[in-house]
């Protein structure tokens, strides 16, 4: 993907009828933030999101991770700035994403985070989303604002579906205690009390899991040869690193093995009581397995003494089965939009979509 094209295209914004429309004089700019922009950046998003300053999602240094660090298939940036006379109007990151249809050609796509603009200036975070949107044949965003949601049917994006969110209590008791007393506290824990975790048995499968710093060539085969029957997101070994040394949460890798054999991987982000599946791959198609695999990531919760409960994302029927099986309920639903004006993905759903897959994850 090339930086020369969102490049120098503030003319296209800075039009007479945009400026006789909104009656003011501007010279608007879009182009990629570098180094250099990132404390601005930061300032920006706690003042339009109303963050706390020290909120980690406003840190430099993450944002430096989200955006700058390398990400295989994308050149550059991933974060967009539009700018009115220097200043930063409106913001747009994106994640580079590649759809793997079963027996169909890949499908590049993006999907948005951190979509901010200056509420005083109306319309220049849509144009920013405009012009972002042509550099892949597809686009997606999952759930989003009240505002994003009543955008985004205008904008040609259509409903894909959606996105369902389970959980799992793994210490209830743990959590009533750690988070700030509210009216909703002992409905949680009594929830948590009568929809205690299923611990399911590994040992008699054969199933393990092994935590590692760092992903290695012994899940280059899955990641090369999984075939299923539903359309996935392409993973490699540079993605699975990269998701590990994220510097807001506390990331933790596991192998996945049956029988000696590597199986699968999973990634666990875990940020203060609650940990997240942010990726999950088993080399089947067969419900059994997605079960065990499941229970794995479950068990491996459990052994940290922080967490308290599971958070997964899920938008396939076998991934919900799965975690149906495991004692996972159903926590809320938000929809998926797609942009595919050419109907790239017409036969190619249902899509799995995981937490890795945006940045609800972290």
């Amino acid at each position: 993907m090339k930086i020369a094209q969102v490049q120098m295209i503030g003319a296209i914004l800075s039009s007479r009828r945009y400026r006789r429309r909104h009656n003011f004089q501007m010279t608007l700019l879009i182009r990629p933030a570098e180094q250099k922009d990132l404390p601005a950046l930061s300032k920006f998003l706690v003042r339009v999101y109303h963050f706390d300053p020290l909120d980690p999602h406003a840190n430099p240094q993450f944002l430096e991770w989200k955006y700058l660090h390398p990400r295989t298939g994308w050149e550059g940036s991933r974060s967009y700035l539009l700018e009115k006379n220097g200043e930063i109007a409106a913001h747009c990151g994106l994640c580079p994403i590649v759809f793997c249809p079963p027996d169909e050609k890949n499908v590049k796509s993006l999907t948005m985070m951190d979509w901010a603009a200056d509420p005083s200036l109306p319309g220049v975070g849509v144009m920013l989303l405009r012009k972002l949107m042509e550099l892949a044949p597809t686009s997606f965003i999952v759930g989003g604002a009240t505002s994003t949601r009543r955008i985004v049917p205008r904008i040609r994006f259509r409903n894909l579906g959606e996105a369902v969110t389970y959980a799992a209590w793994v210490r209830p008791w743990s959590e009533f205690r750690l988070r700030s007393l509210t009216r909703r506290s002992t409905l949680r824990l009594l929830h948590g009390l009568s929809h205690p975790v299923r611990n399911r048995d590994l040992v008699s499968s054969g199933w393990k899991f092994l935590p590692v710093d760092r992903f290695d060539d012994s899940v280059s085969p899955i990641l090369r040869n999984v075939k299923w029957s539903w359309t996935f997101c392409q993973r490699n070994l540079a993605d699975l690193n990269y998701l590990l040394q994220c510097p807001s949460v506390r990331m933790r890798g596991f192998l996945l093995k049956r029988h000696g054999e590597v199986f699968g991987y999973f990634v666990l982000g875990i940020s203060e009581w609650e940990a997240k599946l942010l990726d999950l791959t088993v080399n089947s198609s067969d419900q059994n397995d997605w079960n065990l695999a499941c229970a794995a990531v479950t068990r491996a919760a459990q052994l940290d003494p922080a967490v308290c409960r599971v958070r997964i994302l899920s938008t396939v029927p076998i991934m919900k089965r799965a975690l149906a099986w495991n004692g996972y309920w159903c926590q809320y639903k938000e929809p998926i939009a797609l942009y595919d004006p050419s109907d790239l993905m017409g036969n190619a759903l249902p899509v799995s979509l995981q937490l890795f897959d945006g940045d609800s994850g972290y």
